[in-house]
């Protein structure tokens, strides 16, 4: 609530932002009592009462759920005839148990491989802490979170688990909140994957042990230390199945749920003459065991024209590494998984290989391949930009984010900020006018204070809205005015993103996906559109 005197003045929302000009003769008194009513008004209108708020903002109009696919640019699905997988992640949807468990295994790496302190072992994983898509600075050890245009949304400073309390080294270290290029390059890296999210986490439990209990250490190394740890729990030695994959296949129920939904869409997609391939960098023996799991069939290979593990990506898409036929229950006795590979057979599995030569040998055309995974710089990148193929990213976090926006009291908020916004921006041009000149000096003196209490007042608004999705970094898509690094990068490198792969087979084969129209701030906005399509719908 504004520190302010409640008024009785009723005023209705069409007068909130009237015409300056209505006020270049009004009295001193009334340029501070106007100001000091329309906050009010705004609070009342937007806060005061949930119930009314509620009923006055119903939409007749569909809300985005979870089951919906968002488009970043025109999409007609009618032009894809190929579509291709990712495995982890966008296929195979782990339960919640999974990052608990890399987070334990990275702390047991660290503590039993790399000579960490034992007592870190009593570190347990918090899921509420980090999010995917923040930075970590490897020279600061800083963890953060960058919008659109690389600052730092200085609302998500952390070092270990406490906000970073002196702000000041921020500025200091970037001559203000903006990270340059070369330093971005150089000293930080994006947790972006789903992955990164235990990982985030343990780099903080670690930093805050190590100062609490007075122990030097640099963060470059911590960080490189988690990485290795990381690849060693991920890939093993890389010949036997690595720890992690190990761990999951034993305990597979615990980690994957069947999906009769996704086989479904697979088989759909073949039968509308589409062909389906699966390129993943996971190993052939976790594939499958995950595939036949999910699909409750060991016949899994059949619902895909050609299936390529251990790929490596993101390298695969510009190297020259060839292709290898890989040793399975279809290769048959005498396979050599040594020898040239120049054709793709049905029925068999490929590892490693190239995009050039994925081209060479299928003949897919790279204008009607569509890509879906979801990993920024892995799945989605450079298919996009090298080779012009559709890409789809899959969000998990999209389930969390829409449950947040949809809630009433997050409705409220987001209104009651860009009401006191246009408050601001509207009373800041009074004071342009010439009755504001005429005023007292100490008159205009309060009245500037005055608007300083209404940026305050969206400063702490803006706080509860970053509460509402996540206490320390907020929304993966936003931080306090522009969208955030991440979901920027969504936008560059997807055509279309969504929270479930299923959502697929929802969509007809001729489907157009039409993004919306991006509104530049010299343009005139057009909110009388909603009313003219209730009037073309009859309702």
């Amino acid at each position: 609530m504004l520190p302010l005197r409640r008024g009785t003045l009723q005023i209705q929302p069409r007068r909130l932002l009237g015409p300056a000009a209505a006020y270049t003769t009004a009295s001193a008194e009334c340029y501070l009592r106007r100001l000091r009513s329309r906050y009010e008004q705004a609070h009342r209108l937007c806060l005061d009462s949930t119930e009314w708020f509620a009923r006055s903002h119903q939409s007749r109009h569909h809300q985005p759920t979870p089951r919906d696919i968002f488009p970043n640019t025109e999409l007609r699905m009618s032009k894809v005839r190929t579509y291709g997988f990712d495995f982890d992640y966008t296929l195979a949807n782990y339960t919640e148990k999974l990052p608990e468990t890399i987070y334990t295994m990275l702390r047991d790496v660290l503590v039993k491989k790399m000579l960490y302190p034992p007592a870190l072992q009593a570190l347990r994983y918090d899921s509420t802490f980090a999010i995917r898509g923040i930075s970590y600075d490897r020279e600061t050890g800083w963890l953060f979170k960058l919008d659109s245009n690389y600052n730092i949304a200085m609302d998500t400073v952390h070092y270990g688990r406490e906000p970073l309390r002196d702000l000041e080294d921020v500025f200091s270290l970037h001559n203000g909140p903006h990270v340059a290029p070369d330093y971005a390059k150089n000293h930080m890296y994006q947790l972006n994957d789903i992955y990164s999210v235990p990982e985030a986490t343990l780099l903080a439990d670690v930093i805050q042990y190590f100062s609490e209990h007075g122990i030097p250490f640099h963060p470059r190394y911590l960080a490189e230390d988690i990485r290795t740890a990381g690849e060693y729990i991920h890939k093993g030695d890389g010949i036997s199945l690595s720890p992690l994959h190990t761990e999951i296949m034993n305990n597979i129920g615990d980690y994957l749920n069947p999906a009769p939904e996704l086989m479904q869409l697979l088989n759909d997609l073949r039968r509308a003459g589409k062909r389906v391939f699966l390129l993943t960098n996971s190993g052939y023996q976790y594939v499958s065991a995950g595939l036949a799991y999910m699909f409750g069939t060991r016949d899994w290979r059949d619902l895909f024209d050609v299936v390529i593990v251990s790929a490596r990506k993101p390298s695969w898409y510009l190297s020259h590494r060839p292709f290898r036929l890989v040793p399975t229950e279809w290769a048959g006795a005498d396979v050599q998984p040594w020898a040239p590979v120049d054709h793709f057979e049905d029925g068999q599995v490929y590892s490693g290989g190239n995009l050039m030569s994925f081209t060479h040998i299928t003949g897919y055309s790279d204008r009607n391949v569509m890509y879906f995974g979801d990993h920024i710089y892995s799945d989605l990148r450079d298919p996009s930009i090298q080779r012009g193929w559709f890409t789809g990213a899959i969000v998990h976090e999209l389930k969390h984010e829409l449950a947040v926006t949809q809630r009433p009291e997050y409705k409220q908020y987001v209104s009651y900020v860009q009401l006191i916004e246009k408050i601001l921006k509207r009373s800041q041009q009074e004071t342009r006018s010439a009755g504001f000149e005429a005023l007292p000096a100490g008159t205009q003196e309060e009245f500037r204070c005055l608007l300083d209490v209404g940026r305050e007042e969206r400063r702490r608004v803006r706080w509860k809205l970053r509460d509402c999705f996540n206490r320390n970094f907020g929304s993966v898509f936003r931080t306090e005015k522009y969208p955030s690094l991440f979901a920027t990068k969504i936008k560059a490198f997807a055509n279309v993103y969504t929270a479930d792969i299923a959502n697929l087979g929802a969509y007809p084969h001729d489907f157009v996906f039409y993004p919306k129209r991006v509104t530049q701030a010299h343009e005139v906005r057009m909110p009388e559109v909603d009313h003219l399509l209730d009037e073309i719908l009859g309702e």
